[in-house]
C-alpha cells in the first residue's frame, strides 16, 4: 500500500488526531476496499483491534501507518 492510495481512501472517511493516535472509521461499505488495500499478510498475523460501531469501525491508523513507511500527518493533517 502507497501513501497516495492510503491517503486517496482516507478521503471518504472520517478522522481525527486524539493525542498520538489517528482515529479512522471506516463504514462497513468501505472495508472490502481498505483490507485488499492492506493485504491478507497484515491481516493474517492477528488482525487489527477495532472498536465496532453501528455501521463502521474506528482504530488507531498510526500502526498500519508505521508498518507501511507512510507518515501518518501526510495522510491527515495534525492540528499543532
Amino acid at each position: 500500500m502507497s501513501e497516495l492510495e492510503l491517503y486517496k481512501f482516507a478521503q471518504k472517511c472520517e478522522m481525527r488526531w486524539d493525542g498520538e493516535a489517528l482515529s479512522i472509521w471506516i463504514e462497513f461499505d468501505n472495508l472490502e476496499e481498505f483490507t485488499d488495500m492492506i493485504g491478507y499478510d497484515y491481516l493474517s498475523d492477528g488482525g487489527l483491534n477495532v472498536n465496532l460501531q453501528q455501521n463502521c469501525i474506528a482504530f488507531d491508523l498510526v500502526e498500519i501507518c508505521e508498518n507501511y513507511g507512510i507518515e501518518p500527518t501526510n495522510i491527515f493533517v495534525k492540528e499543532v
